[in-house]
């Protein structure tokens, strides 16, 4: 009887102590004025992102995922620009995944209207659709596709972005092709000509068609931007002359296979740019990389945001499969924060982690005043996460930052309240 009641005593006093060690890390974290709207648009997997953009020049933002657009700022009507493709979430092969995994909202002909670049499965050909705003018809009716314009042939990389990098005020698609760090850029005088750039030698086995973690930021200083992946940072040249690849400095921001989008920004404060990144896009682990100097050379730091272990995390948080990342402004004091969270069935249901609960989370950059620099991590929802896009803004033109999200569960819009 003694034994038993020393047992029980031993069990309930670890439960116990588990529980107020859980109270006490949910203590510490601060309140906030921030909370989010969600509204889900549509319950069927169709695309692996969303994005924003005023697609039919009314001055209101709306929102893109896969062939389907939303009427901004109500977003109830949905419009269609080619026909919409309803994938199942798991499958041999390559079923289980939609042959969209981006759009890019931006004007790829010199008119008033948007464009969208469409990104599908890694190794495959961009293309671009002209004035889908223009030409769009509502979703209930049948519709034949737009015309799709060739973009840059062979995206690779899993974390592509649309960014103006050489600074000619025209953004270029940031992707892989055919073993090399590209520049896809279109050609300004024949709007069905996109030129490749490319930034690095060529090595197939660096730089394959399933690969994470890609990104830009001026890390230098310089006042040119450079490029960011999983191994280094490239240093764009003065007055490049697109031809030239760029200068290589070896740093292992994540040494695995990479994570999500790569941001670099004054985290710390301090007045020079540091990373930001995932560390395994279908496992584990969040960094933010400080920039330090040693012996007049640019390095990093490491710092540790979150591991596959809750006890790594200040506040308890811990999840995986960060496949896509933002960051932007979300609590309006003027430094960047950045949004995350866990890509449902990224591989079908063969990653860690998979049966978890799909969160989305935006984390706060607090600057203490000791000069470190903690992410807070906030719970916006539990049944959605992420896909392999995800894109803030603001929707509704009230100043206060919105998220949207395309992924296997749906499509969904989280409104700032």
């Amino acid at each position: 009887m003694h034994t038993l009641r020393n047992i029980k005593f031993f069990v309930c006093y670890f439960v116990c102590m588990s529980t107020i060690q859980i109270q006490a890390q949910t203590e510490k974290l601060s309140l906030t004025n921030v909370s989010f709207k969600k509204v889900q648009l549509l319950d069927k997997y169709i695309t692996e992102g969303a994005s924003i953009g005023d697609i039919n020049a009314d001055g209101h933002p709306d929102i893109i995922a896969g062939a389907i657009w939303w009427k901004g700022p109500k977003f109830i009507k949905k419009f269609a620009y080619a026909p919409v493709k309803y994938y199942p979430i798991t499958g041999p092969g390559l079923e289980g995944y939609a042959a969209n995994f981006f759009t890019f909202p931006d004007q790829f002909s010199n008119d008033k209207w948007i464009d969208i670049l469409r990104i599908g499965i890694p190794g495959t050909d961009s293309k671009w659709v002209k004035n889908p705003g223009k030409k769009s018809k509502s979703f209930n009716k049948e519709i034949e596709a737009l015309v799709f314009h060739d973009a840059q042939k062979h995206v690779c990389n899993e974390s592509p972005n649309l960014i103006d990098i050489i600074g000619d005020e025209i953004k270029e698609l940031l992707a892989f092709s055919n073993g090399r760090i590209t520049l896809g850029i279109l050609n300004e005088d024949d709007e069905n000509e996109w030129e490749t750039l490319a930034i690095s030698p060529h090595d197939s086995k660096r730089f394959p068609v399933f690969i994470h973690g890609l990104g830009a930021g001026d890390i230098n200083a310089d006042g040119f931007t450079d490029i960011i992946e999983k191994s280094g940072w490239w240093e764009q040249p003065k007055n490049w002359n697109r031809k030239t690849v760029w200068k290589y400095h070896k740093y292992d921001f994540s040494p695995k296979q990479g994570g999500a989008q790569m941001y670099a920004f004054d985290i710390d404060g301090d007045g020079d740019n540091d990373v930001i990144t995932a560390m395994n896009a279908h496992g584990y682990g969040l960094s933010w990389h400080e920039q330090i100097n040693i012996n007049n050379s640019i390095t990093f730091k490491e710092h540790k945001i979150m591991t596959n272990s809750k006890e790594d995390n200040k506040y308890g948080v811990s999840f995986s499969q960060l496949h896509a990342l933002d960051c932007s402004d979300i609590d309006g004091d003027g430094i960047m924060d950045i949004v995350t969270g866990k890509c449902y069935y990224a591989h079908n249901g063969r990653d860690p982690g998979s049966e978890d609960p799909a969160v989305l989370y935006w984390f706060k950059t607090k600057r203490n005043t000791n000069g470190t620099v903690e992410f807070v991590p906030y719970l916006i929802d539990d049944n959605s996460g992420v896909g392999r896009q995800i894109n803030a803004g603001d929707l509704n033109n009230d100043g206060k930052i919105d998220i949207v999200v395309g992924n296997k569960k749906g499509v969904f819009a989280f409104i700032q309240n």
